[in-house]
């Protein structure tokens, strides 16, 4: 029986006491989809393109010098030229024209404009020709051209209108209202919605789409342009993000990126790496266009915004349509249920700054894998999905759950199902505020209580997180409601297509994740490809399966707008409930919650049968994430010193068991019965011993070491004869880095601010893997220096706090939409006097030079104030803000609080604890609605946003208010007489009654006095 099985810490000795935590919720807002025009014609790209690249002053400003451009027709060149800012000093311009002179003395053919003699070339081109345009980093560039910029409205709302054609009236230049503009509206650092703007007058032939049968206008149709940025491109197509150089060098292209000395001072050899940037980046296009052309999609590559908009362009070309678009009556209460019942995957450190010999495993392309296990296809490929309730069918599946079962893929195939349960100590994934610095929701797997075992606290899972927590804990929760999925009869209109252009598959007949990965991993074998087609196909094939396992179903996309809106929500009740707020979500094209909350459910199973197993053997793991584990094994095995461990070493001192190699190979095995995988394709087991364990050189198993801080931070290394430790680095010992960068990333090299790569993360995980080994230790070189990152003017709200440093400059001169900037963090008693810590964030004109970060000036990006920075002392002053260091983000990297998981007393872990970790005990305080957490994750990451408010949308259920759930429920514990008195005449009896029996609402100064009452008498 599980019961006598389960390893858990109840078993140990002692259940700690549940500690009151509010949780929350994903629900999903019922917010009116976009429909979506399609169409069966084949897009083909136009026969001319146009690329260009600029070059800027150094200055705050980054005005534009000058620019290049190739103009292409039928992959051709048939012109190039240089442009040059209005404003342009006459030395400048002269070295601009010496340059060109001289070119075109030797046979070159190269013009020179001023920006105003440019812009009418790229007109006709690029908006009456309807040319491809191209550039690497876009968005930027359009802004160094245009003459004005404003805040957009309408399809780019929360972005940017840029204004590049002007006229000239009484000596000042203004925006031509009879010229488009250019709509663009930051996603993220790799992406961007670009297109033009209505214009008045437009011409009929602006008014024709391109796939018009009549050649007529078409109502309600605007010629957007095809714009197109090679860094969204590039990721869409690898889902990687690139430098211009990055990509040339991953994409082959002949003539790459070069370096310049100086940036900034027009010069020949500047002139020179400008236009050699253009070239690159125009064979880089031709490279990724030629890459994309092989993809048997209808998209336009300019709407390539992601690998998920090449993913549903599949889906779509094999007749597969949105599940709620051809079922929009599809019970939405049922959508609620399921997108409560979503959390991410299970990432943890086990092992806190310990280090421990490891095998690190992972699961093979772990979502296509559990797709294919619980057949989730059948559902993709039904004309209807119908909803079953079961309860008592899954509670007779889980009372005869075993180890063994889990093994057996028949059972997968039963999981497509949720449940409703009363949560008792059963180890459930749970979203709390587990840090009290951080503030922030995070996902944990816990032991979940209910409060008093309300039935109202009942909450959703799906069938794989209920069947973990059984195999945890051997014990059956109290289940109140269950439904299963039942798919029914298939879509009429299938049809099979070729991934990659290579790889067939039929939707009808095969499993298209299976199919995916199988022929990924077959490609090496199939001799009549190039190296070059089986690099090729690996990646687009990578891409696909990513982008259709799980993303796509999850994708909600969050509306920019400042105004609140009413929203019917669906969430853990079948009724639906209605709120009001600021950004509400609206759910993608493929979104269904129940597959995305199946899916990643049953990828934490996954790594619950592998903790399972590890566990029974009386061994542990010192971190998992997602889909990999470090589990503490040595060749020979035996106990190793880990504070908090239950075992002793010879010793005595407090310690673990490090499993044998060899049963960690056998644990591995026993995964093999869960291969979904043709086996003359994909042999073995689906849990791999990944290359880092091996010697690159040698091939033969070597011993890795792990020390983990807290969820997605930690290091594998090796360890020397002499114990010197040695990170796992790309081509030097490893195939990859294996130090984590995340929650140092967002920050600037600070050895070379100006470099795009974050390697020197390296010298920050090898002070702390020597600290945790007490060996010596050297300080950082750049310990002292701020700690500085760099973001971009991505929207009008971060614009509105440089007004102060705009006012009364032209264009040209002010801080312009996706300048670069500056950001820096302050110490936690560093904020200037009488300023909202909550509501400050630092910026600054960018500057790759550390000697001038402390000598700027520095503005709030929430008031305009502008103040000056310190890295002395603690606390800030009146004008004087108290940064971090490089040092002090090290520090606090280093002890970054593990706070969803407790130490080896129970305690929730803390800064300073160390050793081996358990599980925390959680009792629902409160149950609290919101939206995705992964809102603004990159403002986030380099501590921009200090509000929850900006990331998550929190969907209030007046049922479920603490005044609902908590207040009135104590109030009525309490006998009337002795609220009346302790009330001390400032609310009446009447008053009383009518608020208790919920027949009146509280003023914001009566609930206070209610609460502060309760807590007096020990009752909140």
């Amino acid at each position: 029986m599980l019961l006598a099985e389960a390893q858990t810490e109840t078993l140990v000795g002692h259940r700690e006491k549940p500690l009151p935590l509010a949780v929350a919720i994903r629900v999903f807002p019922a917010l009116k989809r976009a429909e979506q025009r399609r169409t069966n014609k084949v897009w083909r790209p136009p026969r001319a393109m146009l690329v260009f690249d600029t070059e800027t002053r150094t200055d705050e400003a980054q005005r534009l010098t000058f620019g290049s451009y190739r103009f292409f027709v039928d992959n051709e060149l048939h012109e190039e030229g240089l442009f040059y800012a209005d404003d342009l000093p006459a030395k400048d311009r002269k070295t601009l024209e010496g340059y060109v002179a001289e070119k075109n003395r030797r046979g070159t053919h190269l013009l020179l404009l001023n920006r105003r003699k440019f812009l009418k070339k790229f007109y006709k081109a690029v908006y009456k020709g309807r040319a491809l345009l191209v550039g690497f980093n876009l968005p930027f560039d359009l802004s160094r051209i245009a003459i004005a910029g404003r805040s957009a409205r309408g399809r780019f709302a929360g972005g940017f209108s840029l204004a590049l054609w002007s006229y000239i009236k009484n000596g000042s230049e203004k925006p031509d209202p009879h010229r488009p503009s250019v709509g663009v509206k930051h996603i993220d650092s790799k992406r961007a919605l670009k297109g033009f703007t209505a214009r008045f007058g437009a011409d009929l032939s602006d008014l024709i789409p391109e796939d018009s049968a009549t050649g007529e206008p078409e109502k309600g149709y605007k010629f957007r342009g095809h714009l197109l940025d090679l860094r969204t491109l590039a990721f869409a197509l690898t889902d990687r993000a690139y430098s211009l150089d990055s990509a040339c060098r991953a994409f082959g292209v002949e003539h790459g990126k070069q370096h310049v000395a100086r940036h900034g001072i027009v010069t020949y050899d500047y002139i020179d790496y400008n236009r050699r940037d253009v070239q690159a980046t125009a064979e880089l296009a031709f490279k990724l266009l030629a890459e994309y052309a092989k993809h048997p999609i209808n998209l336009q590559p300019t709407k390539a915004f992601s690998p998920a908009s090449i993913g549903k362009s599949y889906l779509h070309g094999m007749g597969i349509t949105p599940i709620l678009e051809r079922q929009s009556d599809f019970p939405e209460a049922y959508l609620g249920f399921a997108q409560t019942a979503f959390f991410g995957g299970r990432t943890s450190a086990h092992i806190r700054k310990v280090p421990v010999p490891v095998v690190y495993v992972d699961f093979l392309s772990m979502y296509p894998t559990v797709n294919s296990l619980m057949d989730l296809r059948q559902f993709l490929i039904a004309r209807e999905v119908r909803v079953k309730h079961c309860k008592t069918e899954i509670e007779q599946f889980l009372r005869g759950l075993t180890p063994e079962i889990l093994f057996c893929q028949k059972t997968w195939k039963r999981f497509s199902a949720f449940v409703k349960l009363i949560p008792n100590g059963d180890l459930l994934p749970s979203r709390g505020k587990y840090n009290a610095v951080s503030n922030d929701w995070q996902v944990a797997l816990n032991y979940l209580y209910a409060s008093d075992h309300a039935r109202s606290e009942a909450l959703w899972f799906s069938l794989p997180d209920v069947a973990a927590s059984v195999l945890l804990t051997g014990k059956i929760p109290v289940i109140v409601d269950a439904f299963k999925l039942v798919p029914y009869r298939k879509l009429a209109n299938l049809k099979s297509i070729r991934l990659g252009g290579e790889v067939g598959v039929n939707p009808l007949t095969q499993d298209l994740f299976r199919t995916v990965i199988e022929q990924r991993k077959s490609l090496p074998k199939r001799k009549e490809l190039s190296k070059e087609d089986v690099d090729r196909l690996d990646k687009a094939l990578k891409v696909l399966a990513n982008a259709t396992s799980y993303g796509i179903f999850a994708e909600m996309n969050r509306q920019e707008t400042e105004k609140r809106v009413k929203v019917r929500c669906q969430g853990i009740d079948p009724e639906p409930y209605e709120c009001s707020v600021i950004h509400p979500e609206k759910p993608g094209e493929f979104c269904f919650p129940p597959l995305a909350s199946l899916i990643t459910g049953a990828a934490r199973l996954m790594l619950a049968l592998l903790e399972h197993s590890v566990s029974r053997l009386g061994g542990t793991y010192a971190m998992e994430d997602t889909d990999s584990m470090a589990i503490v094994a040595t060749k020979q095995g035996g106990i190793i010193p880990c504070k908090g461990g239950k075992l002793r070493t010879a010793n005595r001192e407090e310690g673990i068991k490090a499993l044998t190699w060899k049963r960690v190979d056998q644990i591995v095995a026993k995964f093999e019965t869960l291969n979904p995988y043709d086996r003359k394709v994909i042999s073995g087991s689906v849990l791999k011993i990944e290359d880092d364990n091996l010697d690159p050189k040698t091939g033969k198993r070597r011993q890795l070491w792990c020390v983990a801080i807290s969820a997605k931070r930690y290091a594998l290394f090796l360890r020397h004869e002499n114990g010197e430790p040695v990170l796992l680095r790309e081509r030097i010992n490893n195939k990859k880095d294996r130090w984590s960068r995340h929650g140092l990333g967002h920050l600037l090299n600070p050895a070379d601010p100006e470099a795009s790569d974050r390697n020197w993360t390296a010298a920050v995980w090898d002070l702390i893997v020597r600290k945790s080994l007490g060996l010596k230790v050297k300080n950082l070189p750049f310990a002292h220096l701020p700690a500085i990152g760099r973001t971009t003017v991505s929207s009008p709200s971060l614009m509105k706090c440089l007004e102060s440093l705009n006012a009364g400059k032209p264009y040209a001169e002010q801080i312009k939409p996706f300048n670069f900037l500056q950001t820096c963090q302050m110490s936690p008693f560093g904020h200037p006097d009488g300023v909202d810590p909550e509501k400050c964030h630092l910026i600054s004109t960018y500057d790759p030079d550390p000697r001038k970060w402390l000598e700027k000036e520095w503005i709030d990006q929430y008031t305009g104030k502008r103040f000056r920075i310190t890295t002395r002392g603690h606390y800030g002053s009146r004008d004087i803000a108290r940064v971090k260091t490089y040092g002090d983000v090290v520090t606090e990297y280093e002890f970054h609080q593990e706070s969803k998981c407790a130490d080896a007393l129970g305690n929730p872990c803390g800064r300073r604890t160390v050793g081996l970790l358990q599980r925390r005990h959680i009792e629902i305080d409160q149950i609290k609605c919101i939206g995705k957490e992964s809102n603004s994750l990159e403002n986030v990451e380099a501590g921009m946003v200090h509000s929850e408010q900006n990331v998550y949308t929190e969907y209030a259920d007046p049922k479920r208010s603490k005044w609902i759930t908590k207040i009135q429920p104590a109030l009525k514990k309490i006998p009337l007489h002795v609220l009346v008195n302790a009330c001390e005449k400032r609310l009446s009896r009447r008053e009383l009654i009518e608020l208790r029996a919920g027949r009146s609402k509280p003023h914001r100064k009566t609930k206070e006095l209610l609460v502060s009452i309760l807590k007096g008498l020990g009752l909140l």
